[in-house]
């Protein structure tokens, strides 16, 4: 057997290897290089798709051709391997020493590997009703919990005597997730405003507010944290949470949630992500991210963000989503809070919910507006129904993006505005007692 025919024989192995590589390509990358198993970039998929093809026709090309292909010898071949492994090696060290000596705060919490931190620096911990809920004595910057897991300064449980507390329950637009100084947020400048403004001196507020949470998470969390506050008012806030909710599989859509949610769960780790060199250069490029609390506590069955290519997959829209679940369990969880709040003395307030259409994000989509919009009419019709205060914040609350953050949250101007609106409808309804 002559070498030109050892080298044609070399280039039908290589072709074949090639078109499996390029057959396989995506699915490999998804399994070993990205935490949740799927690529959600279409810039990422487009170029993946674009080597799998070259990779194939040029395996159908030596397959076809059969051409000579001369090889790097042993010595050659050892030294580049050993040069590629040198290199990566002081990459690696230059990566993890730029990570945890030269790296700003918000760069360190992007790229470290979640399992490096201490679950006590979480924002969010388990909970066994609730999933999670916020970690008591969190801190970091202007953004702190205090000891019994709430965003506020330090308060007792029991109510002090004379003390009119109103606690606001909802998901991360009563939170304020995207203003840090506690000072700032809606409740902190509207038990301000009550107290300057209106005279209301034996007021406090009280944020019960958890990203994330829709109205079973509100529910729960009303009975079995919130009651204990003893609170005189309870503010129920929420609709793009339970927009969200909708958005699972039909036949997993259900009066538990399961759909939705799932108990806490650790996500696995990739092999590579162990790489600080790798996990810095994807997350820079935006093919990989930090994870968020949906990696824990999202279901299978969940299609929104950030699973929203799980709806291509199911060859589903939005619109056909929301059209088959249709809000009747968070209408059913807006009338069990107030039958728990009635059955305790409580008062509650419910407010419509209100977002900005001109930043770019979901809140923007027509699909998602329309959920938004049947959510406050089940608000309204709920509130009217059972007769409770209903302030139609939606309807007042600008849209302009001065105001905003993104389309669904308030920044630090619109955080005020927002106590201002709801201080003058608490005191016009006489809703506080002096």
């Amino acid at each position: 057997m002559d070498k030109s025919t050892v080298k044609r024989k070399e280039s039908i192995s290589l072709g074949i290897l090639l078109i499996v590589a390029g057959i396989l390509l995506k699915r490999v990358i998804e399994l070993t290089l990205v935490s949740d198993m799927q690529i959600e970039s279409t810039t990422y998929l487009a170029l993946i798709y674009a080597f799998q093809v070259l990779a194939i026709v040029a395996g159908l090309f030596l397959l076809i051709k059969q051409p000579s292909i001369a090889f790097l010898r042993k010595t050659e071949f050892l030294l580049s391997v050993f040069s590629i492994l040198f290199t990566f090696l002081l990459l690696e060290i230059g990566a993890r020493l730029w990570l945890n000596h030269v790296a700003t705060p918000e760069q360190y919490d992007r790229y470290v590997l979640f399992t490096s931190i201490d679950p006590k620096e979480f924002a969010w911990t388990p909970h066994p009703y609730l999933v999670y809920s916020p970690t008591p004595n969190y801190k970091k910057g202007q953004t702190s919990h205090n000891a019994l897991g709430y965003r506020n300064d330090e308060f007792p449980l029991e109510k002090p005597r004379n003390v009119f507390r109103i606690v606001a329950l909802g998901g991360s637009s009563t939170y304020d997730v995207s203003i840090e100084d506690n000072q700032k947020i809606f409740t902190a400048q509207l038990e301000k405003l009550l107290k300057e403004q209106y005279g209301y001196q034996n007021v406090e507020v009280i944020n019960a507010g958890v990203p994330g949470y829709n109205s079973w998470e509100i529910l729960v969390n009303l009975e079995f944290r919130v009651l204990d506050l003893d609170p005189d008012l309870v503010i129920i806030y929420e609709g793009t949470n339970d927009v969200h909710a909708r958005m699972v599989e039909p036949s997993s859509y259900r009066g538990d949630n399961a759909g939705r949610r799932q108990p806490w769960h650790v996500p696995s780790v990739p092999v590579w992500e162990h790489s600080t060199f790798l996990r810095i250069v994807s997350r820079m490029l935006n093919f990989t991210r930090q994870v968020s609390v949906d990696d824990f506590t999202s279901s299978p069955t969940f299609l929104s963000w950030p699973y929203e290519y799980r709806l291509s997959e199911r060859d589903i829209s939005t619109s056909e989503i929301l059209e088959k679940n249709p809000p009747v369990y968070f209408q059913r969880n807006l009338e069990n809070m107030i039958a728990i709040a009635k059955e305790h003395g409580i008062e509650v307030l419910f407010s419509t919910w209100a977002y900005s259409p001109y930043l770019n994000d979901y809140a923007s989509k027509g699909d998602y507006q329309k959920g938004f919009q049947e959510n406050n009419e089940v608000v309204k019709e709920v509130a009217n129904r059972n007769h409770i205060p209903l302030f139609d914040f939606a309807a007042v609350m600008p849209q302009d993006a001065k105001y905003w953050a993104d389309g669904r949250h308030v920044n630090e101007v619109g955080a005020l505005e927002k106590a201002t609106l709801f201080a003058e409808f608490i005191d016009t309804q006489g809703l506080i007692k002096k």
